[in-house]
């Protein structure tokens, strides 16, 4: 729902629910929030203490959330840019002085309560029961220990007994309600033109003077990034595996253990007439004996050849265990006595047969080679990761330990850390790419740095060995490239321009179809879009200005390659009904975030009484 209601209100509404989350989190809890012993307190608030080491797990947890969603690794010093350090400083300070509070009234419950609570966390459930020693699995995984986690948890369910008793029972005013039904649920239309930069004028080419100002201005979009070149050793079971050194003879045991995987089934052509009972199948049997054909009989039923037939299949497509066993005993053309199928009584014929066939040996022995290596190399990976560690600890470079171990290096030169190359080649095949280019891009020209894992198999190990900053490139290098973007901006502005022109005309009563005519464009329609609206006609720039103003109310909106001119036709509020199923989630969520804004009101007080201690220089040093 928190997403639904970011994505609808882009702006203020997102802002007033975003303020609350992280208070949210303090007190109904995330599901493993653990405590631990470490280097020292990254902040104070009151007496309580907000360990570093478990300020570090926690960010590393919401970065691997984020990562995630993103699709890319994020590391600490990038996390900066989403607010995570902040975030999370700010929900674990939030913890720590509702601990205080439930410390100093004694809040909380008794051993049992709290052993029952445990046992009924679906996370420790086997079979519908709690199950003590997948829990300590569960919590193992996690990286820590049953004791932290009864601890962490009796703090958690301490703060839940504050929130409920404070504002459990708090409820968002009606009033707030329908003002955010409607925010999601409005309607709007409105007549538009799309101008496109392709209809315009051509752009006339730049004077010298021109281009050198430009450059100068935009010298930074034309900045070569920093390059650097590495060296690249990759180890999984593909590098090791060695299909020559497998003979015939083993190849030939799996062959002849696993046959039937080089063999092709027997197929048959089917065609089927059913009957609704014995006695018209008995009859139609008896005509084909006699001599009618298949075909006649299909005609009289009215049955098109095609609707009979059943395709091309093995005994063990065919649905009907009857039917299977009947056509395939049937010769060529030849038509079944009727049978007693699934669905009624049938007649069957065979049009096709497709005999089975086997690959012989020969033919997949190469195959089966390369399979049974690459099993072999499965095992092999980690004794030779451990002979490269071996060589690495001794003082050999990438390029020896390559040469010893009949591994293959690879030299990539003069790549950027978004993947391309000097020369404007894109590189795609690199392991791990991304975290692989984060790891050289953070590190030095012939640093020792960890391997990193390709997927569960393999690992990469490599070497800065050169480092080209990034620099200015002269405008003679570039020179197209800021001729073609000095026009694409020309055309933008023009378009631009036009459009606050023609909107002029539209506000000072000229009509849009008239405005349409002069340009030789046509009056489009949009129809009820809400602020989600998807799929539609209308950019999500133009639906915006859609609702920023009353019927008659006009805007410009700047689509791909083009800019629209509209004007609002109408607007249809939603009925609203505060008893609909319709409006329980978003009461639910309204409810939430006023038991929210109490505890915020306390969590606030109760932090200007007790004070609050950042040690920030711990605090840059963990997320560096």
């Amino acid at each position: 729902m928190m997403e639904f209601m970011r994505t609808m209100a882009a702006g203020w509404v997102a802002k007033i629910f975003m303020g609350l989350l992280v208070l949210s989190f303090a007190v109904w809890g995330i599901a493993d929030i653990f405590n631990g012993f470490g280097r020292g307190a990254v902040a104070t608030v009151g007496d309580a203490e907000i360990d570093a080491r478990d300020y570090q797990v926690e960010l590393n947890k919401e970065l691997n959330i984020l990562s995630n969603r993103l699709g890319r690794t994020i590391t600490p010093s990038q996390s900066a840019t989403f607010g995570i350090p902040n975030q999370v400083l700010g929900r674990m300070i939030a913890e720590g002085t509702l601990d205080d509070l439930a410390l100093k009234y004694n809040v909380g419950l008794s051993k049992e309560e709290l052993a029952k609570r445990i046992a009924e966390e679906p996370s420790f459930q086997t079979l519908g029961r709690f199950d003590r020693a997948y829990m300590q699995n569960v919590l193992r995984s996690l990286g820590t220990t049953e004791d932290r986690y009864v601890t962490s948890r009796e703090k958690l369910e301490a703060r839940r007994q504050i929130g409920g008793g404070l504002a459990g029972l708090a409820t968002a005013p009606t009033a707030s309600l329908k003002v955010f039904h409607r925010f999601a649920n409005e309607k709007r239309s409105a007549d538009y033109l799309i101008l496109e930069e392709s209809k315009l004028p051509e752009v006339a080419e730049p004077t010298d003077a021109e281009l050198e100002t430009y450059y100068k201005d935009k010298k930074l979009a034309f900045r070569a990034p920093e390059y650097r070149s590495f060296e690249l050793l990759k180890l999984e079971p593909g590098d090791i595996a060695d299909p020559s050194a497998v003979s015939d003879e083993d190849a030939k045991i799996v062959f002849d253990s696993g046959s039937n995987r080089f063999r092709t089934p027997e197929k048959r052509r089917v065609q089927q007439i059913l009957f609704s009972s014995e006695e018209e199948a008995k009859a139609a049997s008896d005509k084909i004996k006699d001599g009618t054909s298949f075909d006649d009989i299909l005609t009289e039923r009215n049955i098109k050849p095609e609707d009979a037939d059943f395709g091309l299949l093995t005994k063990t497509e065919l649905t009907d265990p009857a039917a299977a066993d009947a056509a395939f005993t049937l010769d060529l053309n030849t038509v079944s006595d009727v049978v007693d199928g699934r669905f009624g009584k049938l007649l069957l014929r065979v049009t096709e047969i497709q005999p089975e066939a086997s690959k012989p040996f020969d033919e997949v022995k190469d195959i089966l080679k390369a399979e049974i290596a690459a099993d072999r190399a499965n095992g092999e990976v980690l004794d030779m990761f451990d002979s490269v560690e071996d060589e690495r600890a001794g003082g050999s470079t990438l390029k020896e330990i390559a040469d010893k171990l009949n591994l293959k290096l690879r030299t990539i030169t003069s790549i950027s850390k978004a993947g391309d190359l000097k020369t404007e080649d894109k590189v795609t095949d690199l392991p791990e790419q991304e975290k692989l280019l984060t790891g050289i891009f953070e590190s030095d020209v012939d640093l020792e740095t960890d391997p990193i894992d390709i997927g569960s198999t393999g690992f990469a190990w490599y070497n800065v060995i050169d480092i080209t900053p990034a620099q200015d490139r002269p405008l003679t290098d570039v020179k197209a490239k800021v001729i073609e973007a000095w026009k694409a901006d020309k055309r933008r502005t023009q378009l631009t321009d036009l459009a606050t022109k023609l909107k002029g005309e539209l506000d000072g009563g000229k009509s849009l179809a008239d405005i349409a005519a002069d340009q030789g464009i046509e009056v489009k329609q949009a129809k009820d879009l809400t602020r989600q609206s998807q799929g539609v006609s209308v950019p999500q720039s133009a639906i915006d200005q859609l609702f920023n103003g009353p019927v008659g109310y006009t805007a410009t909106a700047a689509g791909e390659n083009s800019q629209l001119l509209l004007k609002v036709t109408d607007i249809t509020a939603p009925e609203f009904n505060a008893d609909g199923l319709e409006n329980d989630a978003l009461r639910r969520q309204l409810d939430q975030n006023a038991e929210n804004d109490l505890l915020s009101q306390l969590v606030g007080g109760l932090q200007r009484d007790l004070g609050i201690s950042i040690n920030q220089p711990l605090l840059n040093q963990l997320v560096r």
